[in-house]
């Protein structure tokens, strides 16, 4: 990607940092894995306290001799027990923290690069909700980037916006990962259309309707304070980024704002749900029957609240005044009908509430790839072609909703299927922050 620079013109917006430098994302890394070795520790002794205190009880159902002997024996342990988990906790969270500390002082001054932004991004999936409670660097703060140093147009923002909205654990950086493929989608909707493209970075962990919120502010943020009147926007969104989307278009409802966006592109996004989220709840459900498994049941739910929203769709049915489009993936070789495209099955990814309902939009809203994965939607040169016949098509809104059956493919679907002008803007802090 190319240097980032702010675009000639008023701007009241500042052009914060991309993210915080390497040696403070080590540090808060190392003490944020210190902290979860510690719970990793009380977990083992919770574990281990339910399985004895079992025994134990089992002792004091047996005869009296038994039961007097067993006490001061489980006393002991108990004392024993509790000294050595606690201070084994204390100091694997103090070995995080100075090993963390030893790496910033190597690393200081030092900007962060790609893997450390992916690192950032994949900690704010799973715990984001938290970082942002606790304060720490680590929590990812909205960011935009409206990248116009391309094509055409280079230096300039044009009229018509596409922001790219990622998915869960991923950053912008997720949207040139097939660059090898050719040019991003981006690129190549500015060449074609005359789009500007917006890379959004966001933490996922928040609760996806607060990310919408937070979105909605800042898209009319950018409007106010573009260069160049915006006359249209198209929202992209992969995976969880097609719900905080769609919550964004809600939260625009009946603003000047949201009358600018005709398009929204989702690529892979569990309208109805995610299958290893509705897995992951029924089985802490199930692990917290016995205090055995509790431990494992309080572990699981340590997970984001982004990810917990995922186990349902957004409730609210699609805005029928701007035109959605659908992509779907699926693994070949008859994996597809069990695991979809790994995350998402395609009546999901086509916000279909059952095999055969009928869609809310016609057939042409509708598109597959076969043989691919989730993540493949990032960058498909197929998916490519299809945004460009999508958003450079008129607005297809005229045509009624059609039956859809989510293990066949209409006609636009089966087309699709087969065997350095930078500027920024910050959204609202994350709680606590």
């Amino acid at each position: 990607m190319s240097p980032e620079r702010r675009l000639p013109g008023p701007v009241r917006v500042p052009a914060p940092e991309p993210g915080p430098t390497l040696d403070v994302l080590l540090s808060a890394t190392g003490a944020l894995a210190g902290q979860g070795i510690a719970a990793a520790v009380s977990g083992i002794r919770d574990t281990h306290r339910a399985i004895a205190h079992r025994v134990f009880w089992a002792l004091g159902q047996a005869a009296e001799p038994v039961r007097i002997a067993a006490l001061p024996a489980r006393t002991l342990h108990d004392a024993i027990s509790a000294l050595v988990y606690g201070l084994t906790g204390t100091l694997a969270e103090l070995a995080g923290r100075i090993g963390g500390e030893l790496a910033a002082l190597a690393a200081a001054g030092q900007e962060a690069g790609l893997r450390a932004r992916v690192l950032q991004g994949v900690l704010n999936g799973m715990f984001g909700d938290r970082l942002a409670r606790e304060g720490s660097p680590l929590a990812t703060e909205m960011f935009a980037r409206v990248d116009a140093s391309r094509g055409p147009h280079a230096g300039e923002v044009t009229p018509r916006l596409v922001v790219f909205v990622h998915g869960l654990c991923e950053t912008e950086d997720a949207w040139f990962l097939w660059r090898g493929r050719g040019p991003v989608y981006g690129e190549r909707l500015r060449a074609a259309l005359g789009y500007t493209p917006v890379y959004l970075r966001y933490n996922t962990g928040l609760e996806i309707a607060e990310n919408g919120r937070r979105l909605a502010a800042m898209l009319e943020e950018i409007v106010a304070e573009s260069p160049t009147p915006v006359e249209e926007i198209a929202l992209v969104g992969h995976s969880m980024g097609g719900l905080v989307a769609r919550q964004a278009l809600l939260a625009l409802t009946g603003t000047p704002t949201g009358a600018r966006i005709t398009h929204l592109v989702c690529l892979g996004t569990p309208h109805r749900g995610a299958p290893l989220e509705v897995a992951a709840e029924a089985a802490a459900r199930v692990l917290a029957w016995m205090p055995e498994t509790r431990p494992l049941a309080d572990a699981l739910g340590l997970r984001s609240a982004g990810i917990k929203d995922l186990r349902h769709g957004p409730g609210e049915p699609c805005a029928l005044d701007v035109d959605h489009f659908f992509f779907s993936a699926g693994l070949g070789r008859g994996l597809e009908s069990l695991l979809g495209d790994i995350f998402v099955h395609r009546h999901s990814a086509w916000d279909l509430e059952h095999r055969g309902a009928t869609g809310a939009f016609a057939q042409e809203h509708y598109s597959h790839i076969g043989d691919a994965t989730h993540f493949d939607l990032l960058g498909h040169p197929e998916i490519a072609e299809t945004l460009i016949r999508w958003l450079g098509g008129g607005r297809l809104l005229e045509a009624d909703g059609a039956e859809l059956v989510a293990g066949e493919l209409p006609a636009a679907a089966r087309e699709a299927s087969h065997a350095g002008g930078d500027r920024h803007y910050a959204g609202p802090s994350a709680p606590g922050r």
